[in-house]
């Protein structure tokens, strides 16, 4: 891909680049999956042979479209031949950045908590990523249809670093919160509105879903550590950096995250 076209793309809202990549490639002939009960997927939808990707337009709203179990339980026009957009990989990420940021502000009035940046990150666009840099890092695929994606891009590698760059640069740019808050620990003091005040005495992990547990005066409470956690600015954002330069094996690829600092 040229360098302009991608800057354009980037700036576009994502009923547009849709719309741009329906243009470019050309309308899908063919739906999703050749039933309502989503059992199998078309083999005429692949056009990996020309380095492209099938996306659903409607993964904005929905999730995981394209596998069966998830599908069935979505709408079948979700699966229709005018509902899917085919695309690089390149253009695969940008359109999963879109719909990242485009369901923050749907779900989320302000953007004010380090966890909050976890959000942002949506499965798609971590999955992609880390398809993306294994490739990079083994400047290709023994895999026949993966390596023929990978040479549309081949030559993008200062692109794709840009559109990760730019995408973290969005996320601080836009978080309103405390830069200097220290995430929780075993030990502190806080305030249930209706338990009093408590003290941490037990966490079991980093992870948002991980379990706190805390000791109030008459009771003990266990809660999910995304419920209290309210900061860690600077190493959330190390996490996100280094989640969005993760391989297939979820291992962080130097080459990549280097380039992110």
């Amino acid at each position: 891909m040229e360098h302009n076209e991608i800057l354009i793309e980037m700036e576009m809202d994502y009923k547009t680049l849709v719309g741009y990549l329906i243009e470019k490639y050309g309308a899908a002939k063919y739906d999703y999956f050749t039933d309502a009960m989503c059992k199998m997927r078309s083999k005429r939808i692949t056009r990996t042979k020309e380095g492209l990707f099938c996306h659903h337009i409607d993964e904005d709203k929905g999730y995981n479209l394209g596998d069966s179990n998830c599908a069935r339980e979505q709408p079948y026009e979700y699966q229709k031949a005018e509902r899917l957009v085919y695309c690089n990989y390149l253009e695969h990420l940008l359109l999963h950045i879109r719909i990242g940021k485009d369901k923050y502000w749907r779900e989320h009035g302000s953007f004010t908590f380090p966890k909050e940046f976890n959000c942002f990150i949506v499965p798609g666009i971590t999955y992609i990523c880390s398809n993306i840099n294994d490739l990079f890092e083994k400047n290709g695929s023994s895999v026949e249809w993966q390596n023929r994606c990978f040479k549309g891009i081949e030559c993008n590698f200062d692109d794709y670093i840009y559109i990760l760059k730019s995408f973290v640069d969005y996320m601080v740019d836009r978080y309103a919160g405390s830069r200097e808050q220290k995430t929780i620990y075993v030990g502190q003091h806080i305030r249930h509105k209706r338990l009093g005040e408590g003290v941490i005495t037990k966490i079991t992990g980093e992870e948002l879903f991980d379990f706190v547990t805390i000791k109030f005066a008459d009771c003990e409470k266990i809660t999910l550590r995304n419920n209290i956690d309210k900061g860690g600015y600077e190493e959330t954002l190390i996490r996100v950096k280094e989640r969005l330069s993760l391989n297939r094996n979820r291992e962080i690829i130097k080459l990549i995250y280097e380039k992110l600092q």
